[in-house]
């Protein structure tokens, strides 16, 4: 489904939609509500909590696939492909660092669902979980909304470099990842 056609079918279908879309796709789907938001077809200030309850749910669905999977990290690791150690390592350095971690898949894409999944599996505390996930859902949220709002007066124009936006936003997001993971905070007790 093109982003043409989802536009309209959005507009066709209604808000009842958008919840369920927006926990199978959020960020599209933020983008194109935004859109919508600019040519009056929708209220933001409706489509916003939809989108961030949308984004709490997809991720809590991802994070059971990990709790479930507590155990099958050596059947998870070879559907990807991944050493068994990898993954496992993976596991432990989303749980010792839950925080920075959890921003990082929420804000790049690039690692998202790896996450999500690695923090069910590590057993990361529910409670916790939503919380960082909702403080790094509500200004992405806010973001791609606003994104899309802006774009929607030239929907035409930014559809057709869709594909450079994508790119920009998997760039930021990779440097941003680099930039965080690559300066470890000191330890309590140690030297900075």
């Amino acid at each position: 489904m093109t982003l043409a056609e989802l536009s309209a079918f959005l507009t066709h279908q209604g808000l009842w939609l958008l919840l369920p879309l927006a926990i199978v796709e959020g960020p599209i789907v933020a983008v194109v509500a935004g859109v919508l938001c600019s040519q009056s077809v929708f209220d933001w200030f409706v489509v916003y909590p939809l989108l961030v309850i949308g984004d709490l749910i997809g991720d809590c669905l991802y994070y059971a696939v990990g709790r479930l999977s507590q155990g099958r990290v050596h059947r998870i690791a070879l559907w990807l492909h991944l050493p068994v150690s990898k993954a496992e390592e993976f596991a432990a350095r989303v749980k010792a660092r839950s925080i920075r971690m959890l921003l990082i898949g929420k804000w790049t894409h690039a690692i998202g669902i790896l996450v999500l999944i690695a923090a069910g599996a590590a057993r990361i505390a529910l409670p916790r979980f939503l919380i960082i996930n909702l403080l790094a859902t509500l200004p992405k949220a806010a973001l791609l909304l606003g994104v899309g709002y802006l774009v929607g007066a030239n929907w035409t124009r930014a559809v057709n470099h869709w594909g450079w936006w994508t790119l920009g936003l998997v760039i930021v997001g990779v440097l941003a990842a680099y930039l965080v993971l690559r300066h470890p905070r000191p330890r309590r007790g140690q030297a900075a």
